[in-house]
């Protein structure tokens, strides 16, 4: 190994290590938008806090056992965790994954496809388990649809600005 192989090697380093810093700041961008903007929808708050609701009076209300209050509250923090990770994560690492790859470092990049995979995750779970439903959506869907395109293309854009801009500016 010459010298140009080790600088090689500390630039990739640096790079991979850049790469999962803006992945984990972006990540956790989108993980902080998604509550608050469901929150701020009146119809998705609504339909949130009936589901809520609908969870702890279930878990107090089962006959045959001990009313577990923890239970339903883990089960509902899996919940939100599989919705994190399926909207704010798995489409930034997909589409960071893709643009890495191809060499690309464009904004619209970054944030349109991180953008479209979380807007079409639900649609994208549905048809890998056989689910129906997988070709229509009602309005609460669609509703849905558009915050996971914001918190998509919110994580991609955050990305972007760590790590795709400093490659776009050389």
């Amino acid at each position: 190994m010459g010298l140009g192989a080790g600088a090689l090697i500390g630039r990739l380093l640096r790079r991979v290590l850049v790469i999962c810093f803006a992945f984990l700041i972006a990540a956790s961008a989108g993980a902080l938008f998604l509550p608050l903007a469901a929150l701020a929808d009146p119809v998705l708050r609504e339909t949130g806090l009936r589901a809520l609701g609908a969870t702890l009076l279930g878990a107090l209300d089962e006959p045959w056992r001990e009313p577990d209050l923890g239970w339903s509250l883990a089960v509902l923090g899996q919940a939100f965790w599989a919705v994190l990770v399926g909207v704010c994560a798995a489409p930034l690492a997909f589409a960071a994954l893709l643009g890495e790859m191809a060499g690309t470092s464009s904004l619209i990049w970054h944030a349109g496809a991180s953008g479209a995979l979380a807007a079409a995750s639900p649609w994208i779970l549905r048809a890998a388990r056989g689910l129906p439903g997988a070709t229509h959506a009602n309005p609460l869907e669609i509703r849905v649809a558009v915050l996971f395109f914001l918190t998509g293309a919110l994580t991609g854009a955050v990305y972007w600005l760590i790590a795709a801009r400093e490659e776009t500016l050389r």
